[in-house]
C-alpha cells in the first residue's frame, strides 16, 4: 500500500472517531444532566428563587395557525414583563415528537401535555419535575383554583402538570326545539336529573318505533359522561387506595349505569357516535354528520368545540345556548385540563417552575384566556369576568356561565387520574364503547358485562402490585 493511501485511510479513521467522539459526548453529556428533584425550602420567597436566564417553552399548536399560537404566546409576554431577568424562546412541535425528544434530552425546559401523556412521560420515562415545593414560595392560591383542574395534573399526590384551563363538562341546546315545543328553559341552573328526564321525554318524537327527534344526545361511552353517572347515585365505581375497582359491588353505582342504559332503550337520549352499532333502535334523525336540528340537548365538552359546533347551528339558522350538565342525585361534573410540565433535566429549574406555574396566577390567565385560541379561566376568582367569555367569536351573547357555574362540583374525568395507565386502558374509549353498544343491543346484560370488566381490571392491578 502507497503512503498516500495509507495517510488517506489514516484521516478518514481520525475523521470517523472524531465524529464518534462528538456523538459520545452528546449522548453523555444528556445522559450526564442532573435530575432536579423540585426540592425548595419553604422559608423561601419568590424573591429567593433564580427567576433568570433562558429557557424554552415547547408548543403543542396541532392546527399550526397563528391563532392557536396566540394565547401561549401572551403567557410568554406577560412573564417576561413581570420577570424581566428571564427569557422564554417559545418553539412549536407537535406532540408526537416528544417522547424522542425526551429520550434525546432536546426537549423544551416547559411543554404542553394532557393527564396521559403526563403519567406516561413520568412513569415510562422518568422525565418530569415535580412543582409543589414551588407552590408556596410562589405565593399560588391553591384554594382559588378549580379541585378538578388541578387534581387532573397529580401523579401519586404530587402535582407535575400544570393546567392551563377547566374543562367543565356542559350541554349545548337547541333552542329552537324549545321555542316550538313552548318551553320556557332556565339555562342559568342544573336541571335535577328527573325534571330533565321528564323535559327529555317530552321533547322526543318516536314514530311506528323509530325515533323521529330525541331529547338529549351524549357520548355515554366517554369517560367524562359515563363517570358521573357511575357517581351519580353515591356509589364509588373505583377505590384507589385498596387497589379495586368496584362497579358491581355497588347498588348505587349500578344504579347509574342502569339509568344511562335505560335512557338509550327508552328512546329519548340519542348515544352519540355509536348509534350506528345499535340495531335494537331505529333512528330517523340525520341532518348530516351533526344530527343537531333532530337533538335538543347534546354533549358540549370544551370551548375548543365552539367554532365547530357555532358554525354548525348557525348554518342551519337554529337558536342556540349552553346550559349545564343536569344535576344528578349525588351532583359531580367530569372535568378536564391540558397543561404544561417542567424536564426534571431542565439546567433553569426555578425559571422553568415559575413560567409553568404562572399559569396558576391571574396574570398569567388573564394572558391566556383573553386570546383567541384561549379557553376556561380555571380560578375561581375569574368566572364572573368577561373578558374570557366568548373573546373574539360572534357568540359572546351565549350562556357561558355555564362552564363555571358549579365550581365545587368538579371531579378529574380521566381515570388514570385515579387508576394507573394499565388500569385506564381496560376502561378506554373503545372499550366502552363495546360495552355500552353490546347491552343496549341484549348482548349482555350491564351486571355480566360490568362484572367482566371489573375483574380483568382487578386481576390486573393485582399483578402491578405484585
Amino acid at each position: 500500500m502507497s503512503k498516500i493511501k495509507s495517510k488517506k485511510m489514516l484521516a478518514v479513521k481520525a475523521m470517523i472517531f472524531a465524529v464518534v467522539l462528538v456523538m459520545a459526548f452528546g449522548i453523555f453529556g444528556c445522559a450526564k444532566k442532573p435530575i432536579r428533584d423540585g426540592y425548595v425550602d419553604q422559608t423561601k420567597t419568590i424573591d429567593d428563587l433564580a427567576i433568570a436566564g433562558s429557557i424554552t417553552f415547547t408548543v403543542n399548536n396541532e392546527s399550526g395557525t397563528e391563532a392557536e399560537a396566540m394565547a401561549p404566546k401572551a403567557v410568554v409576554r406577560a412573564f417576561m414583563n413581570d420577570f424581566p431577568d428571564a427569557v422564554v424562546k417559545y418553539e412549536e412541535s407537535n406532540r408526537t415528537t416528544y417522547p424522542n425528544r425526551i429520550s434525546s434530552g432536546d426537549i423544551g425546559d416547559v411543554f404542553w401535555c394532557d393527564a396521559n401523556d403526563a403519567n406516561n412521560y413520568q412513569r415510562n420515562h422518568n422525565a418530569l419535575m415535580p412543582l409543589d415545593a414551588y407552590i408556596k414560595p410562589m405565593n399560588i392560591d391553591m384554594g382559588d383554583i378549580y379541585s378538578g383542574a388541578i387534581d387532573t395534573g397529580k401523579i401519586a399526590g404530587r402535582l407535575y402538570m400544570v393546567p392551563r384551563k377547566i374543562g367543565e363538562q356542559i350541554l349545548i341546546y337547541n333552542d329552537s326545539i324549545l321555542t316550538e315545543a313552548g318551553v320556557n328553559f332556565d339555562n342559568s341552573r342544573a336541571y335535577e336529573w328527573e325534571e330533565f328526564k321528564a323535559l327529555c321525554k317530552q321533547l322526543t318524537i318516536i314514530e311506528n318505533g323509530t325515533v323521529m327527534r330525541c331529547g338529549a344526545s351524549m357520548k355515554i361511552w366517554w369517560h367524562n359522561v359515563w363517570q358521573m353517572f357511575f357517581r351519580g347515585w353515591g356509589g364509588k365505581w373505583i377505590d384507589n387506595v385498596n387497589h379495586r375497582v368496584t362497579i358491581t359491588d355497588s347498588n348505587e353505582v349500578m344504579q347509574g349505569v342502569n339509568e344511562l342504559v335505560t335512557a338509550v332503550q327508552e328512546g329519548w337520549l340519542y348515544p352519540e357516535d355509536i348509534a350506528g352499532r345499535i340495531n335494537s333502535i331505529k333512528y330517523d334523525i340525520s341532518d348530516g354528520d351533526s344530527n343537531i336540528s333532530k337533538v335538543c340537548f347534546k354533549t358540549f365538552g370544551a370551548m375548543t368545540w365552539l367554532t365547530r359546533l357555532g358554525n354548525a347551528y348557525d348554518s342551519l339558522q337554529l337558536n342556540w345556548d349552553f346550559c349545564p350538565f343536569p344535576a344528578l342525585p349525588n351532583h359531580n361534573i367530569s372535568t378536564g385540563a391540558t397543561g404544561y410540565v417542567v424536564y426534571n433535566r431542565t439546567s433553569n429549574p426555578d425559571t422553568a417552575a415559575a413560567f409553568a406555574l404562572y399559569f396558576l396566577t391571574e396574570s398569567g390567565q388573564r394572558a391566556y384566556h383573553s386570546q383567541t385560541g384561549g379557553n376556561v379561566p380555571l380560578l375561581k376568582s375569574l368566572a364572573d369576568d368577561d373578558f374570557w367569555k366568548g373573546k373574539g367569536t360572534p357568540w359572546e351573547d351565549k350562556n357561558f356561565q355555564a362552564f363555571v357555574m358549579y365550581p365545587d362540583k368538579t371531579t378529574p374525568a380521566s381515570v388514570i387520574t385515579q387508576a394507573p395507565q394499565e388500569i385506564a386502558e381496560i376502561f378506554s374509549n373503545d372499550a366502552m364503547m363495546t360495552l355500552f353498544a353490546d347491552i343496549i343491543n341484549g348482548r349482555s346484560d350491564p351486571q355480566t358485562a360490568l362484572l367482566k370488566l371489573q375483574t380483568r381490571a382487578n386481576e390486573k392491578w393485582q399483578t402491578i402490585l405484585q
